[in-house]
């Protein structure tokens, strides 16, 4: 069985750098905390954790010390309430959503409605809705873009920004959806490259393998997106956490597997996986192999 990694697994840039400024803040001072998790991956988080970073859900719960700002970055308010609370700020923000944050801040501007590509529940995407003055439009779907337009939430004149980690081709087919409703739209790709580039690179590996394995969190938006991006052109598209989770089952009968990773998955994670899959091919290949009834099947069912 031929294992094949994607060209690029493990963290990202923006990740690697957020995790390292953590681990640094953790290094210098006593007390840091974060509100929420610094970027989608319970392997990353419980490390950090163990560390000594106090993971919160308020800022009423911290009362003083280091601060670091998550990955996916926060609002300005929120960001204004902890120079206010005092605190010593490490902004770990990727530098790829402040582009995007300031892309929706620059098309609001301009005098345009922002038109946000991605899911609303995102802590990324509530990043970017609370550094604006008016409210945003956030859909992930056609079929979200034609409610706004019959509930008349939908402007005339629009600026489209994009979940930084999302599909491009979903992205495409609600951009072209909307050009035909809106009178003028104006589009800033924000996009990652790098998450672009995993993206092409997966479908590539995807298309020519047997089974397709994306390992990452469950939490992690861009894991859940990579995996549906790869079912599109490999049905036998499996997702995994970790080498735990892998039922050697699926792979009895397998010549060729390919694996990418989401952005937030440490590469010793996609590395075990791999791993499991070779050494278990290698003992399956040494193992003993049961003696033959050279009288073959048909007799052997009738002594039976």
């Amino acid at each position: 069985m031929k294992v094949y990694l994607a060209r690029e697994v493990g963290f990202c840039f923006g990740v690697k750098r957020a995790i390292n400024m953590t681990r640094q803040a953790l290094a210098e001072h006593n007390d840091v905390s974060i509100l929420g998790d610094v970027v989608h991956n319970r392997t990353v988080t419980s490390e950090l954790e163990a560390r000594g970073l106090k993971k919160v859900n308020d800022l009423e719960d911290v009362r003083g010390g280091t601060m670091v700002i998550r990955a996916h970055g926060l609002p300005l308010q929120r960001i204004q309430e902890a120079h206010d609370r005092g605190l010593r700020i490490v902004d770990a923000t990727c530098p790829i959503v402040t582009q995007a944050q300031e892309a929706a801040i620059e098309l609001e501007r301009r005098g345009c409605q922002v038109v946000i590509i991605g899911d609303k529940n995102h802590a990324e995407i509530k990043g970017v809705v609370g550094n604006l003055r008016n409210p945003a439009l956030v859909v992930d779907s056609v079929e979200e873009l034609h409610e706004a337009e019959l509930d008349k939430r939908l402007l005339r004149k629009v600026g489209v920004i994009f979940q930084t980690t999302h599909s491009f081709e979903l992205c495409s087919s609600i951009v072209s959806e909307l050009i035909q409703m809106a009178k003028e739209v104006q589009v800033i790709n924000t996009i990652c490259r790098p998450v672009r580039n995993r993206q092409m690179d997966a479908v590539e590996l995807a298309e020519k393998v047997d089974i397709m394995i994306v390992v990452g969190s469950r939490s992690s938006a861009n894991t859940i997106e990579l995996k549906h991006l790869c079912l599109k052109y490999n049905s036998n598209t499996i997702h995994v956490e970790n080498a735990d989770e892998l039922d050697m089952a699926q792979f009895a009968a397998i010549e060729e597997v390919g694996i990418a990773s989401g952005l937030s998955t440490p590469p010793e994670t996609v590395e075990s996986v791999k791993r499991r899959l070779v050494i278990w091919d290698q003992n399956r290949s040494t193992a003993p192999q049961p003696e033959r009834n050279p009288a073959g099947p048909a007799a052997f069912a009738v002594l039976n």
